[in-house]
């Protein structure tokens, strides 16, 4: 199996369940009373608990995120592109930033509705899903993971991770969302990049690359064992932080931002995996050479005249 062919069912099987996983995420987290139980507990926990110094470094972290940001990022991801003459991987880029901030967006504001389930407690109502801030963060790091060259994806994916998992945490942090808002950007940002990316591996952009070597290699491998290793801890320190800590505020907030920060990871992970040994764009020099025709058969090379 090609490269091509092998990234293109990979990134559509993708892109297919982050589309079911972000319609269990909302109706488990939005429609039960579990659900809501648990993020109300987040919430609460961040307005007694987080302030000071943990505040103000969320706020901060928030901070970085603006209109002129955005447009900033977009342009550094389409002029990384055409600087490397690669003008379909710009439109790629630029199609999964204003994909998913748009999409979360409309979703946030005109579908996605939040009952009010609980009897009492905190029952903000407030339309809060998806993140748009998560969304953001998220599809600037996936969009400069398309356009970068293949030697440079970890150097990519190391900084912006960080920030964008950041920015996440932070949302819940701040009390500006609850932890499956941040899930919900996260998987709409991984369904358009799964979907950017099958789309160039559909039209010929995606080809096998050269092994990577010395510490290229140590560091992409390092990168993706600490991503991994990120989104199994946050899991198991929500989980037995939910379990043990029963409704006390920080157990709760500490279970929120676990699960923030391990669905950033998974993201990250998921788009490196994805590309594995993959590089985005045509081949060094152009087109990808014609194949030659296949030898005549051996009738048809016994017909032909012996040329004299």
């Amino acid at each position: 199996m090609t490269a091509s062919r092998r990234v293109t069912r990979r990134a559509a099987l993708t892109t297919c369940c982050s589309i079911a996983l972000l319609a269990v995420v909302y109706v488990l987290a939005v429609w039960t009373v579990p659900g809501q139980r648990f993020e109300d507990a987040v919430l609460d926990g961040a307005m007694l608990v987080a302030g000071g110094r943990q505040e103000e470094a969320a706020l901060a972290t928030l901070a970085t995120i603006s209109r002129w940001s955005l447009a900033g990022a977009t342009l550094l991801v389409c002029a990384i592109a055409l600087a490397r003459r690669r003008p379909l991987l710009a439109a790629a880029g630029a199609a999964v930033v204003a994909g998913s901030v748009l999409t979360t967006e409309v979703l946030r504001r005109m579908v996605l509705l939040r009952p009010i389930l609980l009897p009492s407690g905190v029952r903000r109502e407030d339309q809060s899903f998806p993140s748009g801030h998560t969304a953001v963060a998220m599809s600037v790091m996936c969009a400069l993971v398309l356009v970068v060259p293949y030697r440079f994806r970890w150097v990519a994916v190391l900084v912006t991770s960080a920030w964008a998992t950041a920015v996440g945490a932070s949302t819940v942090t701040a009390s500006w969302h609850r932890p499956s808002d941040t899930i919900g950007s996260d998987l709409i940002v991984l369904g358009y990049t799964c979907a950017a990316i099958a789309l160039l591996a559909r039209a010929g952009a995606a080809r096998e690359a050269e092994p990577l070597r010395g510490a290229a290699r140590a560091g992409m491998g390092l990168l993706a064992g600490l991503l991994v290793a990120t989104a199994l801890a946050g899991l198991a320190v929500a989980v037995a932080v939910t379990l043990l800590g029963g409704h006390d505020d920080l157990a709760a907030l500490t279970a929120g931002r676990a699960v923030s920060l391990a669905g950033g990871a998974t993201v990250a992970v998921t788009v490196l995996g994805l590309l594995r040994r993959t590089d985005l764009g045509p081949p060094p020099g152009g087109r990808a050479p014609t194949p030659a025709p296949p030898p005549p058969c051996g009738p048809c090379a016994a017909t032909r005249p012996t040329p004299r």
